[in-house]
């Protein structure tokens, strides 16, 4: 575990109180030697006493903290760009945030997150001591992440508070993505039972739910469970001191495309096309190329290259020109890149007869990449399936909404679009629901609790 030190202008962190377990190869007798090469040092020793103090610093920096100022403790397992903005703008708006994450922060991580928290406890993954820190600290509020098939944190730290509230910030939720029966074409059934088990928890014992569902579907959803009602959308919304595309596009010259997000295998027993709606990417894939554009594809943070062959496959079997395939790039860098194309892309060939996944999915979810391009200014392009989408595509302008079964005609369909009133549009819409302004009803939420 490492502590950010406050107001510390070169970002130093605690980098000692590891074990060096590459220093050692893997040959024979491994184990032996890893074992005479910890005997002989004081790794243990010193590894214990650094994350001890390191602790205890952070405790008694919350528990002070706590006596003069409103304080917001995030639990984290990988702490990605909405939690990170939602801290942000909390500390702006004279809130102390902590943040403890289960992950190892990489040095990018560190420097885009550095702004968001006046304090990080990281690589806290053994649960006995993140039970013991939280019944250590007393903040105005624990902001949990609470991420499908993970809902236990949730649940952990719900039963672990004291006088604290607990608000439970859900990326998707089990529930609401397929039924039980449905769920258990691909999931084993101990999996399933614990996720909607600790789901209901979360919903009836926590002081206020975030979202990114359309709000009047969770509401919905919601009823059946008891709960207090304090629910908040709020979406991955735009930092608008980030470049936006000021590009103009020429009428008739070769448009350039971009995906970022989970990448699903066409033809993969576990992630079969009634489960998983990304399944269908590489048919749109292969009716944008067809039409002779370009298609650039950024892999996600957890990519696994041989997972991916089919992308690569696709590159190297049909368009090695126009299929650019690029690695994972941090959000403010991502942005960044790809300011420079002219839509971006969230569209995938769905068979509405043979879909197992719910209708609270099609009617209300809503993907994160969809801002990550309209931050970038970029116009989209979504599947009208799913409805959350169509709406605010058609409703502001700012894009292309189009039934899978249209997608062979995809080159017919973008043909006579006027892309820079698109791309003016989104200016617009960025302006209208950026964090600046949206962030308000954040202060509220809490406030309100």
């Amino acid at each position: 575990m490492y502590l950010q030190k406050k107001n510390n202008e070169n970002f130093e962190f605690f980098t000692k109180n590891y074990i060096p377990w590459g220093l050692i190869k893997r040959k024979p007798g491994f184990l032996k030697l890893l074992k005479k090469e910890i005997e002989k040092s004081d790794i243990i020793d010193n590894f214990n006493s650094a994350s001890d103090k390191i602790i205890k610093n952070f405790v008694k920096a919350v528990n002070l903290d706590s006596k003069i100022h409103k304080t917001i403790v995030f639990i984290s397992g990988k702490c990605y760009p909405n939690i990170s903005r939602q801290a942000s703008y909390m500390k702006k708006n004279r809130f102390k945030t902590y943040l403890i994450t289960m992950e190892n922060l990489s040095k990018k991580n560190l420097e885009m997150i550095e702004n968001s928290f006046d304090e990080i406890l990281q690589n806290c993954s053994f649960f006995p001591t993140l039970g013991k820190i939280i019944n250590s600290i007393s903040p105005c509020f624990f902001h949990v992440q609470c991420w499908m098939w993970d809902f236990s944190l949730g649940k952990f730290v719900i039963k672990q508070r004291s006088k604290s509230k607990v608000i439970c910030d859900f990326y998707d939720v089990t529930g609401m993505y397929a039924n039980y029966d449905d769920l258990k074409i691909v999931f084993d059934e101990h999996s399933i039972k614990q996720d909607l088990s600790c789901e209901k928890f979360i919903f009836e014992n926590s002081d206020g739910i975030i979202h990114r569902y359309k709000e009047s579907v969770f509401i919905e959803y919601a009823k059946r469970y008891k709960n207090n009602g304090k629910f908040l959308e709020f979406q991955q919304y735009a930092d608008t001191k980030l470049s936006q595309s000021n590009k103009l596009t020429v009428k008739n010259e070769k448009l350039k495309f971009v995906f970022c997000g989970t990448l699903i295998p066409p033809n993969d027993i576990n992630h079969p096309h009634e489960l998983f709606s990304p399944a269908g990417l590489s048919y749109s894939f292969n009716k944008i190329l067809e039409g002779n554009h370009e298609l650039n594809v950024f892999q996600p943070l957890n990519s696994n290259k041989e997972f991916n062959k089919w992308l690569f496959d696709l590159k190297k079997n049909k368009f090695s020109e126009t299929l650019k395939i690029h690695n994972f790039l941090p959000l403010s860098e991502l942005i960044e890149k790809i300011s420079e194309y002219d839509f971006g892309i969230n569209i995938q060939q769905v068979d509405m007869k043979k879909t197992r996944v719910s209708k609270y999915t099609f009617d209300g979810a809503m993907g994160t990449k969809n801002y990550t391009y309209l931050e970038a200014g970029l116009p989209i392009i979504v599947n009208k399936e799913f409805k959350y989408h169509d709406e605010i595509v058609t409703k502001n302008n700012i894009g292309l909404s189009i039934q899978s079964e249209d997608l062979s005609n995809f080159n017919h369909l973008i043909k006579n679009i006027n892309l820079n009133v698109l791309k003016e549009n989104v200016k617009k819409f960025n302006l209208k629901n950026s964090l600046l302004i949206q962030g308000k009803d954040l202060l509220s939420f809490y406030n309100s609790l």
